[in-house]
């Protein structure tokens, strides 16, 4: 069971709000997932209006978490985090941490989001703009004193997944129009909103026309009486600015605050006497206003850039070439790039020097006019939309997506071997060793009718006479103590499906390879290990766990995550080890110099990226190094204990050392 921490602000009234909701309800019935969550404030914005079962299960989440923290002094420890927010406030919380971002309306991210988001496994966004700014963002500086140019950039991987079409239950608001073609707009109106912009281009468009009317869902921050009262004042001040230009004016604008259920914000799309959707916004994360609409068949006016295109171009079939193209199913409002303005610049996340959509007033008029003139054909358009969005971004179909992206529990199959590649590194001090080692694979080769390779990576000269093996000179590696990359220069080489990865001085069972091919053909396992046994008989950190650093019984099932595999032999999928190579960077004994042994991080890392460590208690082979001793639990040098054990196994170990020496 997989223990998942969600931050969030899972009950505000927000964007961030229904993002949080639709990430925990696509998780919520996912077996091996223990759902926690920490819910943060969003803003200034009160609490969404939920239904009881839904705000009490995730009120019961909320009190949970708390009750865990209070338990263990607020010391917690999850498998995975799941933080969805503006990434300046990513943390690493987990042994897994995924960031969920609406990402960025402007034209680039802030490097602070880079530096964040690089500390995460994996960030998710809506939509395909927010992933094509955050990976298309640079900064480029020069280092003061190397003088190289260094770069800046996204390296975590980014996916994306939309919110989900929902159709559920609606309730149809009362509103009291005198108007018979009524445009809607719902914002909270704030510099991005740009909700003065549509108010402009309304006024003067339909100045002479006492049939025509806007509704505009806004309030500034929260649902509040107080709230209303300066909304209203912003409201009036605007109209009568816009009077003093254009004079008095016909048409009507109906101002609707307060809080409203999601099946009254659901009925309020479909009310019968609005007749279609406009906003002349700046740029959206995803834009769930606009995505509500479509799905709700009003035909929408907006400019056309940023997040929503994804969900308002649909597929069209040209009547003439019979081809199938995207082609956009709303009114499209002309608009410039432009700078962001100076009051929305938010150091740390909305960069002065980007750049966001001005709506051109004209075109904005231009296509409120033409959905007056020919509401039939939008309304039409408008219908063929909505069912390509059901059917496209349905609940059922983006709840699996994002949940897989969160957690995806692989469904392993028993695979056969088809080859094996054993890739020894060496730096040629162990050359007897080295040669014992060679002959017990080749002798455990021939019992098994399938092909393999030794190949051999470091310092290797003296092995030149032997035309059957695959030498890899890298000396300079081999003596700089750069283990990890003499696999990896050893495994490039490598043309079979199953790699090997030994020391210098193993010993091979004879049935080894037999047993590998029988266990492969009955179990499914990604990395394997096996008993690692030493010349007296005893253990060579076979099995075992990270920390606390201690080897555990053949049966233990220790929890995913916490299982290390000594570097002196591994059996790896190739597929596994071309997705996790091993880290070159990492030196010998690395760990005394502050870091992790690059067998310690090449365990932490595969089963952070969800793969296994399988054990086989039947198979073995021999660590060829008398200088080591198992002592309990732990395995150590026999110059720091004295103690010796396991002398009942010594004289099966003499004999296969005598056999292929």
């Amino acid at each position: 069971m997989k223990k998942v921490v969600i931050k969030a602000p899972v009950l505000s009234a927000s964007g961030y709000g229904e993002q949080s909701r639709f990430a925990l309800r696509s998780l919520k019935n996912i077996e091996d997932l223990d759902l926690y969550v920490i819910n943060i404030p969003w803003g200034r914005t009160g609490n969404q209006e939920l239904s009881k079962e839904e705000k009490d299960w995730l009120e019961s989440l909320i009190q949970k978490t708390k009750i865990l923290a209070q338990q263990n002094n607020n010391k917690l420890k999850f498998d995975i985090s799941l933080q969805i927010t503006i990434p300046n406030e990513f943390e690493k919380m987990a042994d897994v941490n995924i960031g969920y971002t609406a990402g960025m309306e402007t034209t680039k991210v802030s490097p602070q989001w880079i530096m964040k988001a690089n500390a995460m496994d994996k960030i998710i966004v809506p939509s395909n703009h927010s992933r094509s700014v955050f990976k298309d963002t640079v900064y480029r500086s020069e280092n003061s004193q190397t003088k190289q140019l260094v770069e800046l950039k996204l390296e975590t991987p980014i996916e994306t997944c939309a919110f989900p079409a929902k159709e559920g239950h609606f309730v149809i608001p009362q509103l009291a129009l005198n108007t018979s073609f009524n445009l809607l707009s719902v914002a909270q109106w704030g510099p991005r909103k740009n909700v003065e912009s549509t108010i402009s281009a309304f006024l003067k468009e339909f100045k002479d026309d006492d049939d025509a009317g806007l509704i505009l869902k806004i309030n500034l921050a929260k649902n509040s009486t107080m709230d209303k009262v300066e909304t209203e004042k912003r409201l009036s001040k605007h109209i009568q600015n816009i009077k003093k230009e254009i004079g008095e004016v016909k048409c009507k604008i109906y101002m609707l605050h307060g809080s409203l259920t999601e099946e009254e914000m659901r009925g309020l799309y479909r009310h019968p006497e609005i007749t279609g959707f406009v906003t002349t916004t700046h740029g959206e994360g995803f834009g769930l206003p606009m995505f509500e609409a479509a799905i709700a068949s009003l035909p929408i006016a907006a400019p056309a850039w940023s997040s929503y295109l994804d969900f308002l171009y649909a597929p069209k079939k040209d009547k003439k070439t019979g081809k199938t193209k995207n082609k956009p199913h709303f009114l499209k409002i002309d608009f410039d790039l432009k700078q962001v303005q100076k009051e929305a610049v938010w150091d740390g996340v909305v960069q002065a020097d980007s750049q966001w959509c001005y709506v051109k007033e004209h075109s904005t008029m231009q296509q409120m006019r033409e959905m007056k003139k020919n509401i039939v054909s939008h309304k039409s358009t408008a219908k063929k939309l909505s069912k390509w969005i059901l059917e496209n971004f349905s609940e059922e179909k983006q709840e699996k997506l994002f949940s897989s992206l969160v957690y995806k529990k692989k469904r392993l199959v028993p695979e056969n071997v088809k080859g094996i590649s054993f890739c020894i590194s060496t730096n040629g001090a162990k050359q007897q060793k080295t040669l014992v080692e060679i002959a017990s694979i080749k002798e455990a080769m021939v019992k098994v009718d399938i092909p393999y390779e030794i190949i051999l990576s470091g310092d290797v000269e003296a092995f030149s006479g032997d035309p059957k093996l695959v030498l890899v000179k890298t000396p300079e590696d081999a003596h700089s103590g750069l283990l990890a990359k003499l696999r990896n220069n050893a495994a490039e080489k490598s043309k079979y499906d199953t790699l090997v990865f030994c020391d210098d001085d193993l010993i091979f069972d004879e049935i080894w390879a037999k047993r590998l091919l029988e266990f492969s053909n009955l179990n499914p396992w990604e990395v394997l290990g096996n008993r690692i046994l030493l010349p007296d008989g005893g253990r060579y950190w076979d099995r075992a766990t990270i920390n606390p650093h201690t080897m555990i019984d053949y049966d233990n099932t220790a929890p995913a995550g916490t299982l290390y595999q000594t570097g002196c032999f591994w059996i790896v999928r190739k597929k596994v080890y071309e997705s996790q190579k091993w880290n070159s960077d990492i030196g010998y004994y690395a760990e005394k110099n502050g870091g992790l042994n690059e067998d310690v991080e090449y365990s932490i890392r595969l089963q952070k990226n969800g793969f296994s460590l399988s054990f086989d208690k039947e198979n073995l082979v021999w660590h060829n190094d008398d200088s080591y001793c198992q002592v309990g639990n732990l395995c150590l040098k026999k110059e720091i204990t004295s103690i010796l054990q396991f002398q009942d196994h010594k004289k099966e170990f003499q004999d296969l050392e005598r056999k292929y020496s």
